[in-house]
């Protein structure tokens, strides 16, 4: 009996050990990453959270956070007045300030171990040695460059390799403050623009000179946060704006990331680990991970809903990485340090990017099949699997992996190469096969000539052409050369019926689905998603009936003397050249890379501007009308077709609000019954 419990508690002790591992593992958030067509998917965790950080009285209202290279942590804490220094453990080590420091907002340590410190309150930035004494102070620059009305309201800061300091400055729009080692103003860094929005380009066409100088000048947002990698590039994020929230800077204070990197527009610090991927932390406390190019990696943490639980926070303030991989979050409201430690999967997806980094790319490829292997729609991984086949000569499955990536630039440089094969192994034989073709064609040309042998099926082709529809059908080509005499034909002499227009309708509708979704992967738009034929409808056949019925109100209002009828007939045979070329150049997408993308958007464009040439002189012939009468036609139609969308949406708003009304009346009734 003994030996039957024991074997009990021993299961029973196996089945928990991994449950325990599983909570301890879990997240109160949901990981998401870029999915291969460019959308957020949840995804593996990619950090937990670990443990509170310098728990207790310690630590009140933490403003920023900075690990340095020896594994200490420094906590910019405005309610004790002073920079906290403590190891990884939570040990502390020092109290830098206390007597000195006001309201201490921001924190920074150089490569010799000094700390510098950001007041805002006192309006300086404070210089200590390792041990906590004060070396120096840099308040406000006295140079006429900086500006005698320039605000100065130190409220981060950071220094590089040669010890010049960047401030950044409450409402300092000119960018970052950079001060030299003595405190000299060297200049401002890594400005923002100020955003162009439609409006201020129209007040800016409208206005006079005058008239401008009087408005209010907009100026670019400050930035609010900053960082340094091992590099000494530097990092700043910027709130309130909706380009460069993001902005890795150069030498020169130009911006090397893309920018629109981010939607986000409520960013309040940034820190950069040791391989260059960068951390941010919004407002809501969710933290976005992007490697060294800008390419979202991992978006996680949010908003602490009252619970109190680890990895959520009320007023995030601050961010750093250790160079264990360790995250450092501020939570000034709740007065606490959170850390976050990286999984497996981010382990596997860091890895990967630290050699791709280096173009590595097939040493990186056992980390990406893993990553790939947990997460089949991991959008890098697919890139960098492209670009590993690639690498390895492998330009077939070099294709899939970039055609899953949605990357249209490897796909072009994998499909030239698939395409050089094919034409060394088989241009020879083409080549071949169309000059047999030309001899035959001109043999077949004499022999007719001779002995008219093709009189036959030609006089069969020409029996079939006199036939009413198929001539109908045919008459489409006659708009190619004469397209104005076509009108008059098509008009006076009926030389179309509703009949032909409509089966032309129907041929426009499955050129346009093939000519969507056959094009060329380069040229095609990536973002289909789920595909539904009434919405295809909608999409050819709305704007056309649209069209069709606004002009021949407009027109039967101006004295146009088109029918109903011809417009309809008309604006089909108008797309003449739509229906007959863009299969051709959709064949042609198909072996095309990006390199030749030339050719297939100007023929794209060729077939538009044909289109509507033509469609012009079909309002002109159809109502005859004059030049000027055919151009203010075409206005009047354009804001009619605008006008009847907004009158159609007002509508199903009021019918949908009535429904709501009348259900709720009923549901009503029913209960009281």
């Amino acid at each position: 009996m003994q030996h039957f419990v024991r074997v009990i508690v021993c299961l029973g002790l196996l089945i928990m050990l991994p449950l325990q591992s599983i909570a301890f593992a879990s997240a109160p958030y949901k990981t998401e990453t870029l999915s291969s067509d460019g959308g957020l998917i949840e995804t593996q965790t990619a950090f937990t959270p670990l443990g509170e950080f310098l728990s207790g009285e310690e630590v009140v209202n933490p403003e920023d956070i900075f690990s340095d290279t020896n594994g200490f942590i420094y906590i910019a804490d405005s309610g004790t007045k002073k920079v906290i220094v403590a190891d990884e453990n939570g040990n502390i080590q020092a109290r830098i300030g206390e007597g000195v420091l006001e309201k201490p907002t921001g924190v920074f340590v150089d490569d010799n171990g000094d700390i510098f410190v950001a007041d805002y309150a006192k309006e300086k930035v404070f210089r200590f040695n390792s041990i906590g004494e004060l070396k120096g102070e840099f308040g406000k620059p006295d140079s006429p460059l900086f500006g005698k009305r320039s605000p100065y309201k130190p409220q981060k800061v950071g220094v590089d390799r040669r010890g010049n300091l960047y401030v950044i400055s409450e409402g300092s729009t000119n960018g970052i403050i950079q001060l030299s080692q003595d405190g000299s103003f060297l200049g401002y860094y890594g400005v923002n623009n100020t955003e162009i929005s439609f409006k201020s380009v129209i007040q800016n066409l409208l206005t006079t000179e005058t008239q401008k100088s009087k408005m209010f000048m907009k100026t670019p947002p400050a930035p609010d946060n900053i960082a340094l990698d091992k590099q000494g590039l530097i990092y700043s994020v910027t709130e309130g704006t909706e380009n460069e929230v993001i902005k890795k800077l150069n030498v020169a204070g130009k911006n090397m990331l893309d920018p629109f990197i981010s939607w986000d527009s409520t960013y309040q610090d940034i820190t950069v680990d040791k391989d260059g991927n960068i951390f941010t932390l919004n407002s809501t406390g969710e933290i976005h991970e992007f490697d060294s190019f800008g390419n979202l990696l991992f978006v996680f943490g949010g908003t602490d809903d009252g619970s109190n639980r680890l990895g959520l926070f009320k007023q995030p303030t601050g961010i750093t990485i250790d160079q264990n991989g360790k995250l450092y979050i501020t939570d000034k409201e709740r007065g606490m340090i959170t850390v976050l430690e990286a999984t497996a999967f981010a382990g596997q997806v860091h890895k990967g990017i630290a050699l791709f980094k280096e173009g590595l790319y097939v040493e990186s490829q056992q980390y990406w099949e893993s990553v790939l292997e947990l997460n089949s729609s991991f959008g890098l991984a697919h890139t960098a699997m492209g670009k590993s086949y690639y690498k390895q000569q492998n330009y077939e499955k070099a294709l899939e992996e970039y055609k899953f990536a949605e990357d249209v630039y490897g796909y072009s440089d994998a499909f030239w190469e698939v395409r050089q094969a094919w034409m060394q192994e088989y241009l020879s034989s083409v080549l071949l096969i169309l000059i047999g073709l030309i001899v035959i064609y001109y043999f077949i040309e004499y022999l007719d000539k001779k002995r008219k042998i093709l009189d036959v099926p030609r006089n069969k082709w020409n029996e079939w052409k006199t036939k009413k529809l198929l001539s109908e059908l045919l008459f489409l080509f006659k708009f190619f050369k004469h397209p104005i005499d076509s009108f008059y034909y098509l008009k006076r002499k009926q030389y179309a019926t509703v009949l032909s227009a409509t089966i032309l309708y129907i041929i426009l509708f499955i050129e346009y689905l093939i000519a969507k979704f056959q094009t060329g992967f380069i040229f095609s738009y990536h973002g289909l998603g789920e595909k539904s034929l009434l919405v295809e409808i909608g999409i050819v056949f709305v704007p056309l009936l649209l069209f069709i019925l606004v002009n021949y109100m407009v027109s039967t209002i101006n004295d146009g003397e088109g029918r109903f009828k011809d417009i309809y007939i008309g604006t089909i045979y108008s797309l003449a050249p739509y229906l007959v070329f863009i299969i051709p150049i959709t064949i042609l997408s198909n072996v095309l890379t990006y390199n030749e993308s030339f050719i297939y958007i100007f023929s794209i464009r060729i077939i538009y501007v044909w289109c509507l040439i033509i469609l012009f002189i079909m309002i002109q012939e159809i109502h005859n009308y004059t030049f000027s009468e055919t151009v203010r036609n075409i206005f009047v139609t354009l804001f009619g077709m605008v006008i009847m969308i907004l009158v159609v949406f007002i509508v199903f708003v009021l019918f949908d609000q009535v429904y709501d009304f009348v259900y709720s009346i009923m549901k009503e009734v029913m209960m009281r019954v």
